[in-house]
């Protein structure tokens, strides 16, 4: 019944980006520490050790990121590699924590290469295994489970490198049965989990709480029914022997619950023993403040109703689940609820209302799918900029080797030169011209690393503009769900509202006010629905560039100010999904320009593809403006417009003309 990942597992999924410690520390004596220690060692340790707290615990960027940086640069100095791996350990959990998967990344990968120069082989291995497990749980996080399941499987052949320690494995395995589960491949995910209970005896109390998820859920998975059956008896037991601490004893009860349930609705069939494990679940969520547990132990406790056919109480059940989905936000569970609840008012003869929760349904599956091909969208972009950097670093690297080979040659022809003294003449003109030589190649490489200062600066102007125009795309599907799901359903309630009275008191037809109060709210109800079309069209999504361009040209042509047409030629093949949003951005912007400064009264967009390479062109019969004047008064809409041009390593011109009109014309390479 309950396929989602869950919260413990992804804790333990993320064992070490985000390790628990419940106790709080004492700031002044660290700070005392810092400042009174001569030795660097225990200073950066103090450091560190406050600047995480003060990031993960206090969430106190202000004060945080300048200790973490100061603890960096003394690291640096001292030559500290243990401590710089702490370093981007810590920085690199900050960007996770911002959804900043390609920073997280990268100092994820500089901690790697850090750890290299540890001397302690013991400490150099964990350090490297820690990596590698926190870009697991990267992967994992984002819904990407075999490259997390590759990250998990590496981490695993570092920690068999190190002493036996069974925590280690322990979590290893379980995060990789987690991967295998959540991949549908469930004997695989049961071989992995069963490997723990030979070091039962050896493990701490905390982490046989996720082992005994994993192997219920393989057990269930694989339909093991009299193992998973022991597997309860012994969580139950749990509550008396396990040295846990009070959250995590709760996360013990809400999960001895759940599995219970599941128990008695899968192998059982026992739905009235279901229902009452279903509500203990409930509860414990409660008195947890667990949010997810809170809905999704709601939805089930409707299913348990649904399946006993007491459909009065699982409704009132169902939507409090659905509520509670749209208010923490997840849709997952909301569109679940709506489903099941679009079918239990069909069978008792409420369609109307069947009929709202089935829409509901439809419109939540769109923003779902919409909103995980954004964020797979995102993702691959992380992975790709990670990758770049992979190959810039190489590169230098490489580049370094050659310096350094010429530099031996070069030695070497000089001794072999000096050896020769008898040719006086010969040799001092050979070093005269060596010398020569050397000060060109010295010049030249001081060029290369000043040219290559430069191309890391742009490149880093660049990446930090993706990263700013992904949170707008990001953001913008956030008001644009919020606007249809939250704005856009009550709109819909008001609406059904009016027709129930107007239908019931057939004389608020002839009431003005009641008429202009209806009018009011339709209206409203299509501008919400307007604006979260143009925030994030499906139509983009499903359709492609030119369908959604086309639509747009249609809408703004309905208002009569001005007529906008299209002209595509050669675009057949849709381009990636990404591309067709920046570019779709972009038109939005260049009409609204138009519309808000221009006063004309026709557009054209055209499009035209000639293999890899692709123009768009904007015109308007407006009133144009001095090109002069919008380089010294630069204009918001065009400094975006540049500013995703950029994005797409394309060329922007623009040509202007007062009274006559305005050209904006656009070069882009599809490498697709």
């Amino acid at each position: 019944m309950s396929g989602r990942i869950n919260f413990l597992s992804l804790v333990f999924a993320l064992l070490f980006i985000l390790p628990v410690n419940a106790q709080k520390i004492n700031e002044d004596s660290l700070r005392k520490v810092i400042d009174s220690s001569v030795l660097d060692t225990v200073r950066v340790d103090a450091m560190l050790t406050l600047a995480n707290y003060l990031l993960r615990h206090k969430q106190d960027e202000k004060a945080g990121l300048p200790l973490l940086n100061e603890a960096f640069s003394l690291a640096s100095n001292a030559k500290l590699p243990n401590h710089l791996a702490r370093y981007y350990l810590i920085y690199s959990n900050y960007l996770y924590m911002q959804n900043d998967w390609a920073g997280s990344i990268e100092n994820l990968k500089k901690m790697q290469e850090v750890a290299k120069e540890i001397p302690d082989a013991a400490q150099r291995e964990d350090a490297i295994m820690k990596s590698t497990n926190n870009l697991a749980g990267i992967h994992y996080f984002n819904g990407d489970f075999i490259g997390a399941l590759e990250y998990h499987l590496k981490a695993l052949e570092q920690v068999e490198q190190l002493p036996h320690n069974a925590d280690s494995k322990a979590t290893l395995y379980v995060n990789i049965a987690s991967d295998y589960r959540l991949l549908n491949l469930y004997g695989k995910s049961y071989e992995y989990v069963s490997k723990i209970t030979p070091m039962l005896s050896e493990m701490s109390d905390v982490l046989k709480v996720p082992y005994f998820y994993e192997l219920f859920q393989s057990q269930i998975n694989t339909g093991r029914g009299e193992e998973a059956f022991q597997t309860l008896q012994v969580i139950k037991n749990g509550f008396d022997t396990f040295d846990l601490n009070e959250g995590q004893m709760q996360d013990l009860r809400i999960q001895f619950h759940e599995q219970s349930g599941i128990y008695e609705m899968v192998i059982t069939k026992n739905y009235q023993e279901a229902l009452r494990q279903f509500e203990l679940w409930n509860k414990a969520s409660q008195e947890a403040n667990a949010d997810y547990s809170i809905v999704e132990s709601s939805f089930n406790l409707g299913t348990a109703l649904d399946s006993l056919h007491q459909y009065e109480r699982a409704i009132p059940v169902l939507r409090q689940a659905y509520n509670q989905a749209i208010e923490f936000e997840l849709a997952e569970f909301a569109l679940k609820s709506a489903k099941l609840l679009a079918k239990i008012y069909s069978r008792v003869n409420q369609d109307s209302e069947g009929l709202k929760f089935a829409t509901r349904a439809i419109h939540l599956n769109d923003s779902i799918i919409s909103s995980e091909k954004l964020k797979e969208l995102n993702f691959l972009e992380a992975k790709y900029q990670a990758k770049m950097k992979e190959e810039q670093i190489a590169k230098l690297n490489l580049l370094n080797a050659e310096k350094e080979l010429e530099v031996v040659k070069r030695n070497r022809m000089i001794l072999a030169i000096s050896i020769g003294g008898s040719l006086g003449l010969i040799l001092l003109g050979l070093f005269y011209r060596n010398a020569k030589q050397k000060q060109i190649i010295a010049e030249k490489d001081q060029k290369i690393q000043e040219d290559q200062i430069k191309f890391l600066e742009r490149q880093q102007q660049v990446i930090s503009l993706q990263s700013m125009i992904n949170g707008q795309e990001t953001e913008r599907t956030r008001i644009a769900k919020d606007l249809h799901d939250g704005l856009g359903g009550l709109f819909s309630t008001i609406k059904m509202h009016f027709s129930t009275l107007q239908h019931e008191q057939p004389n608020l037809k002839t009431e003005p006010l009641f008429s202009k109060s209806y009018d009011m709210v339709n209206t409203a109800s299509e501008e919400v629905r307007r604006i979260a079309h143009n925030m994030m069209p499906e139509v983009l999504i499903k359709m492609g560039l030119v369908q959604a361009t086309r639509e747009l040209c249609n809408s703004i042509s309905a208002g009569k100010l001005l007529q906008v047409s299209l002209q595509p030629y050669g675009m057949e093949q849709r381009l990636s999904p990404s591309t067709e949003v920046m570019l779709f951005r972009i038109l939005q912007e260049l009409l609204n320009n138009i519309i808000k400064h221009s006063e004309a009264t026709e557009a054209i967009i055209q499009f035209n593809r000639e293999g890899n390479r692709l123009s768009v062109t904007v015109e308007d019969n407006g009133r144009g403006f001095s090109l002069a004047e919008s380089d010294t008064k630069p204009h918001a809409g065009l400094s975006s417009v540049e500013s995703r041009v950029n994005y797409l390593n394309g060329k922007i011109s623009i040509d202007s003309q007062k009274e006559v009109g305005t050209t904006v014309m656009m070069d882009f390479l599809i490498n697709e």
